[in-house]
């Protein structure tokens, strides 16, 4: 996991509902291929070129596009490749054609190959919307978040016919591309979607987005009605999960990562987030079974070195903790900066802890824990000017942490705010 704890990139879950789905490709026009092929013979400049051989040439490739098709539907898709390559062969401009072989591209990741026939399409059928559309989505799974959105709205423009799977998609695309808000409005022109699996999609986008804004318990309302719908999803769990630890929430977290590990034992993001949560949870006896899931599922990832430095820290092994939180920062855990300034802060080398402070808010400005613990160190030491922003933004992230009500109790006290300091350090005892 890279990042925000419980912040997986959703391109490829997004896409579910698209290529992969073994959906019917939709034609390019409303006319069945036969008719469409004919109506195209028929128009003024092929009528003086309608000999025999154009003609049975265009109905030969309409005739093997429908086979196309039919071996499309039915998931056999090298015939339908290789029938669909004989159609475009016969007739270049057999969009139908092109949409087969761009999906059956997508769908072995050759996007280069996929581009191009989508792109073929749109330039045949300049008014086709799911050329546009597919492109979306492409663009989409290959994170290029900005081209998903423009191919996106110019499906919109010629009214893709299902409008809540283009919005869901679309919002997506926003959110990825650093517009949680435009994400939200995008999703606000659809009612939650009736279908399962884009359902439960809508509510994990809108839970991404609330999370950019920094909202996180509407973030964790959203993610939870998401996994009502559809808890088939590892990322989704993930995200609950890192979401309420940051919110500081940990007895709920390791709740939730109990029921996920048991339904996903080889998911290492999954084992990864049990093990932090069994660790935020001082009663927990589960840290060392944390750490052996952990192992079984992914015994090469760094994250394996900072669950064995949770474990030996629990167990009060102090110096060898350490050593494996060093390592796992070293080798780009990012977890391991916070609990490596932990580790520094209490051993009082308070310069080595802000410094690994200062490199977890870099790699994780939404972890509410981190924006805790440098503001409580620069306010130790008398900055309330740097600490003020960390502490506020500390409750915007934990609002209902009472360690974090009572640093803002000290820093008003400290900043000759007196009324305020005391509805902070009330607000800590409730």
């Amino acid at each position: 996991m890279k990042g925000d704890v419980g912040q997986p990139i959703l391109a490829t879950a997004a896409f579910s509902g698209g290529f992969f789905a073994g959906e019917r490709v939709r034609w390019s026009s409303a006319e069945p291929p036969r008719k469409a092929a004919a109506a195209r013979i028929g128009c003024p400049t092929f009528r003086l070129l309608l000999i025999p051989a154009c003609l049975t040439a265009c109905l030969f490739a309409q005739t093997v596009l429908e086979r196309a098709d039919e071996a499309f539907r039915e998931g056999n898709f090298t015939r339908a490749e290789t029938l669909a390559r004989q159609a475009v062969a016969g007739d270049p401009n057999a969009v139908h054609g092109h949409m087969i072989l761009g999906v059956i591209a997508a769908k072995r990741n050759q996007w280069a190959v996929s581009n191009s026939h989508f792109l073929a399409v749109v330039r045949l059928d300049p008014a086709n919307p799911h050329g546009y559309f597919y492109l979306g989505q492409a663009k989409l799974y290959q994170q290029q978040w900005e081209a998903a959105v423009r191919y996106f709205n110019q499906a919109l423009q010629r009214q893709y016919p299902d409008r809540d799977r283009l919005m869901v998609e679309l919002a997506l695309a926003h959110n990825e591309a650093g517009r949680p808000q435009q994400a939200l409005d995008s999703l606000g022109g659809i009612p939650p979607p009736s279908d399962p699996r884009l359902g439960a999609q809508f509510y994990a986008v809108t839970a991404f987005a609330r999370a950019k804004l920094n909202q996180p318990g509407p973030a964790i309302e959203a993610i939870r009605q998401s996994l009502q719908i559809d808890d088939s999803s590892p990322p989704s769990w993930e995200f609950l999960i890192g979401a309420l630890i940051q919110s500081d929430e940990a007895p709920a977290a390791l709740a939730e990562a109990i029921r996920a590990q048991k339904k996903f034992p080889d998911q290492p993001g999954v084992q990864y987030l049990f093990a932090l949560a069994s660790y935020h949870v001082n009663e927990s006896p589960l840290s060392g079974l944390a750490l052996r899931n952990l192992r079984e599922a992914d015994p090469a990832s760094p994250r394996v070195l900072l669950a064995e430095g949770l474990l030996l820290r629990k167990q009060g092994k102090m110096d060898e903790a350490t050593t494996a939180f060093r390592q796992a920062a070293q080798r780009g855990v990012p977890d391991a900066r916070l609990l490596l300034g932990i580790v520094y802060r209490e051993n009082g080398d308070y310069a080595a802890a802000e410094r690994e402070y200062r490199e977890a808010e870099r790699l994780n400005p939404r972890n509410g824990q981190v924006a805790l613990e440098l503001g409580k160190l620069l306010l130790a030491r008398g900055d309330a000017a740097e600490a003020r922003p960390r502490l506020e933004r500390a409750e915007l992230l934990m609002p209902t942490a009472g360690a974090v009500q009572y640093q803002l109790g000290l820093l008003y006290r400290r900043l000759g705010e007196p009324e305020k300091a005391e509805q902070h350090f009330q607000k800590a005892k409730r």
